[in-house]
């Protein structure tokens, strides 16, 4: 069963809905992926025939964030990764970002919170964080015009 988080009206309505089998055991989990395929194949076939809200149940898992383990979005995955997709699954978009305000330093520590490859303004952010932290010592200055007379004259 996939116990969602947060509320969602269409959890409540979805076919796994207090289903067991979903989420397979620690025990199996360890086993092989093989034996989880096994387990999980007719689940996930079903949650693609069956099952109107499976790019909602994408976004609420997020399985490859969580590195979940089961039936997700007519797929099924192993440590968050998809090891196995029903026939007639659609496909999937990529996730929004949770990171919040992307382009700042918080944007920055959520995305590595979260797990997720930085964002183009928030790789920006973090190679100018990087500058600032390395100071004046990292930029090379020019010798003074004194110096340089006294080292030719020498």
């Amino acid at each position: 069963m996939i116990t969602s988080t947060t509320s969602a009206a269409w959890t409540a309505a979805a076919p796994c809905a207090g289903l067991d089998g979903y989420v397979p055991s620690e025990e199996l989990v360890r086993s092989r992926p093989s034996d989880v395929m096994k387990a999980c194949g007719p689940l996930m076939e079903g949650c693609a025939q069956l099952c109107p809200f499976v790019l909602e149940c994408y976004e609420r898992v997020r399985p490859e964030a969580n590195r979940f383990d089961g039936v997700c979005a007519a797929r099924t995955w192993v440590n968050g990764r998809a090891v196995a997709v029903a026939a007639g699954a659609p496909a999937l978009s990529k996730l929004a970002s949770q990171a919040g305000t992307c382009g700042t330093s918080s944007g920055v520590k959520a995305h590595q919170r979260l797990g997720e490859p930085l964002c183009g303004l928030c790789r920006v952010t973090s190679q100018r964080a990087e500058v600032r932290r390395a100071g004046a010592a990292s930029i090379r200055k020019r010798a003074s015009r004194t110096g340089r007379e006294a080292r030719a004259a020498a």
